[in-house]
């Protein structure tokens, strides 16, 4: 056998939770959840002793509660530090606590710098974790049950990551865009209608899609639901499945109010002989990238495709030395599924790749815990690599509106090559040069739809926000139609390239057909 780099990053054991304890009075608390997936994660590494107290590197993926929107902060939520409280309850005094900003790409991103610690020599043995609680709080809201969910751990504070931009524009946040159903079912739109395919197609391929994945999710034992969906089921709006924002039902958006937990430890080579950890359980990245689009909505080349994702994920296979048909198992990211799209489209994979495109079951039938999700891809990811030694996966992570990624390329055979991340500048610098079309805050005249989303209210359509381009300037503008009978217009009918009058106004842009 090969001599492997001492300093060789390595994930040597995972753990996944999920809770489906109807009262909340009796359930456990997000540290109680960060403590078991920790220890189940040492448990499930073979170490031969206490690994936990050997941690130097604990990373805590921030919670929905802590992530600043209000509809999340939780009455009876009291955890100023909760990095540090997992270390406490688990006896690890570790000499770095990291606690980053919100993205569903934060679990891979958070791989890839352990990994590139490790290989540094500045870290040897670290740990992923997140959880999260929504189901509980939202039934103990409900019942009026205040969860004494606190803890003062002392000490200083975990380190955090810096802010980014927000996610949308001002203009965007005014028409309705600032709600991720409502900008995923824009890109949702603009990829039916780049596939060619008909309102009634499109909705029909969506159920088909998740339908797929629900399969998937009704197998896996951490899934919150052991029963598979139809396409029917899924992308039909009949009874409790309303529309949330066009073409999305209910059962089309991520379910974020779950009970899960997962976490990931790491550590390099050299520390994975120490504790005399299985060769079995190691797996090995062999490939990572981060990348971002252009941030905003309106600044987008186009609403049907993800250049970042075809940038990052080429990346991330070449520092692997394999391409897209040496992968045995994929896991892209699906809050909704026009990720899922975009990203099958970016890496020339058929949306009904034999492969799958899900480990998990995804954020819409397996779980969606808030910005954890992809530490229990990267968990599941581990795990069926170890079924099938030699095989290659890839994992990918989202975060905001299709807008900062992620992407981790796995196999427990070691890599030819030392691992060394490569700096992102570099081919960032490809994404940021691709041209924005020119965009009207003020637009008066005459266009075209370039993309739409219907936002309902109790199942009835109330507006409906779109990007547009104005004849003459080709300026991309945005608007919003508010109309009672246009707006029913436009369910199931051919909509983008239809002509619009669009007139300046505040708080918003108003458009007619014309």
């Amino acid at each position: 056998m090969a001599i492997i780099d001492p300093r060789t990053p390595v994930i040597v054991g995972v753990a996944q939770h999920v809770d489906r304890e109807s009262d909340p009075q009796a359930a456990r608390s997000p540290l109680d959840f960060l403590e078991t997936v920790a220890r189940g994660a040492a448990e499930d590494s073979g170490a031969m002793d206490d690994v936990l107290a050997a941690i130097d590197w604990l990373l805590v993926i921030r919670t929905f509660a802590d992530s600043g929107a209000a509809a999340f902060r939780l009455p009876g939520w009291n955890y100023p530090n909760l990095p540090r409280s997992l270390a406490n309850r688990i006896g690890a005094s570790p000499g770095r606590l990291t606690y980053p900003q919100p993205g569903g790409n934060t679990p891979q991103w958070a791989v890839n710098l352990f990994a590139d610690a490790i290989a540094r020599g500045e870290a040897e043995i670290c740990l992923l974790a997140g959880a999260e609680n929504m189901r509980t709080a939202a039934r103990a809201q409900k019942q009026g049950i205040s969860l004494d969910w606190t803890d003062e751990p002392g000490g200083p504070d975990a380190e955090t990551t810096e802010a980014a931009p927000p996610a949308s524009t001002r203009a965007e946040h005014k028409h309705g865009l600032s709600l991720a159903t409502s900008a995923y079912a824009l890109l949702e739109n603009a990829i039916g209608h780049r596939h060619g395919r008909t309102p009634a197609e499109h909705r029909q391929a969506l159920g088909d899609l998740m339908a797929g994945f629900s399969a998937v999710a009704a197998t896996n034992p951490h899934s919150i639901s052991d029963v598979a969906k139809s396409a029917r089921e899924i992308a039909e709006p009949e009874g409790d499945n309303r529309y949330v924002a066009y073409p999305y039902t209910k059962y089309l958006c991520s379910n974020m109010f779950v009970d899960q937990a997962a976490a990931v430890l790491m550590m390099s080579e050299a520390a994975a002989d120490r504790f005399r950890v299985p060769r079995e359980n190691r797996v090995y990245l062999h490939g990572s990238a981060e990348t971002n689009e252009k941030w905003f909505l309106s600044e987008r080349v186009d609403f049907a495709s993800a250049p970042s994702v075809a940038v990052g994920a080429r990346a991330a296979l070449d520092q692997a030395g394999i391409g897209v048909d040496d992968l045995s198992f994929i896991d892209l990211y699906s809050c909704f599924a026009s990720p899922v799209q975009a990203a099958a489209d970016a890496l020339g994979i058929a949306h009904d790749d034999p492969r799958g495109l899900t480990v998990t079951g995804g954020l819409v039938c397996f779980g969606g815990p808030g910005n954890n999700y992809v530490t229990h891809a990267i968990a599941e990811m581990t795990q069926r690599l170890r079924g099938r030694p030699g095989a290659n996966g890839l994992v990918f992570g989202n975060g905001y509106f299709l807008t900062k990624h992620a992407f981790g390329v796995y196999s427990t055979e070691p890599p030819a090559t030392p691992y060394a991340r490569i700096d992102p500048a570099g081919y960032q610098r490809e994404i940021d040069a691709l041209p924005s079309p020119p965009f009207d805050t003020a637009p008066e005249g005459e266009g075209v739809i370039e993309a739409f989303t219907i936002l309902f209210d109790k199942g009835a359509p109330r507006a409906a926000p779109l990007f547009g381009r104005l004849d003459g300037s080709d300026a991309r503008f945005i608007a919003t139609i508010t109309d009672p009978d246009m707006l029913s217009e436009m369910i199931d009918q051919p909509v983008i390239g239809r002509r619009i009058a669009v007139s300046a106004g505040d708080p918003v842009n108003t458009a007619r057909f014309i």
